[in-house]
């Protein structure tokens, strides 16, 4: 192709034929333009495709991690529902000068029970950061998606460990001295058993240190779990929602 036009050129000149010459530059000029406009335009819609393919691919990664979370976050609330309840249990004993029973050893461990979820699943993110967020074409989902994994996820990361470590500090300054041990149970079990036997109920019973130590728990679990947990919860729910939608859609 090239030897052919390079044969026109040569015969234009050597017959005079300068304006016709100009007018064939010009044209061979204009047809390399376009072929470059066409190949920069086939490249541009290429990288546009590997684009869309990759924003699909992190988009279900996010889905995946999400579904997780939200059950994640579920398991959370359950296992702190159970440790409210042993405290209340504990508590309406100790209100209605009740007797000691055994089954109050139960409600002892479980007033200890915490969950270290570890915040949410942020492989999808680590992802899209180091691709750039532009990569997600959704403006909202872009934008609760930094919401979610740079607010929400290291507020409850933060006030869960908050929680956990309010526990762990009465392990070693409080029930020290007022149960036989902490923690009795097989940790092998699933469900997460065991007991805490009071070395002396009736003081126990009246020892407004520990009763206030109750009290307080179930407001910490409150502020620092249940707010914390729910409200994660329900951005990770509308941002998966979201992501549904647009999958649906490219699909």
């Amino acid at each position: 192709m090239i030897k052919f036009f390079r044969q026109i050129r040569q015969r234009l000149v050597s017959q005079n034929k300068y304006s016709k010459y100009m007018l064939y530059a010009i044209g061979e000029i204009a047809l390399v333009m376009i072929g470059i406009l066409l190949a920069l335009q086939v490249n541009n819609w290429n990288e546009k495709r590997k684009a869309k393919v990759k924003e699909v691919e992190v988009l279900e990664d996010f889905q995946k991690g999400l579904t997780f979370d939200i059950k994640q976050l579920d398991s959370i609330v359950f296992q702190y529902d159970r440790a409210k309840f042993a405290i209340n249990k504990i508590l309406q004993h100790f209100e209605k000068d009740l007797p000691y029973t055994d089954s109050l050893d139960i409600y002892f461990f479980d007033t200890t029970l915490v969950f270290d979820s570890g915040g949410l699943t942020v492989g999808a993110y680590e992802t899209l950061k180091s691709n750039g967020f532009d990569l997600i074409s959704n403006k909202e989902i872009r934008d609760l998606v930094i919401l979610v994994y740079d607010e929400f996820n290291p507020w409850l990361d933060k006030w869960e460990q908050r929680y956990i470590n309010k526990i762990f500090e009465a392990k070693q300054n409080l029930f020290n001295s007022r149960f036989v041990d902490s923690w009795n149970g097989d940790y092998r079990d699933p469900n997460v058993n065991g007991r805490m036997k009071p070395i002396n109920y009736e003081l126990l019973k009246n020892d407004q240190e520990f009763k206030y130590y109750l009290r307080t728990q179930l407001n910490d679990m409150g502020w620092l779990v249940y707010k914390p947990t729910r409200n994660t919860q329900i951005e990770c729910k509308k941002l998966l929602n979201l992501i549904n939608k647009e999958l649906d859609a490219v699909r």
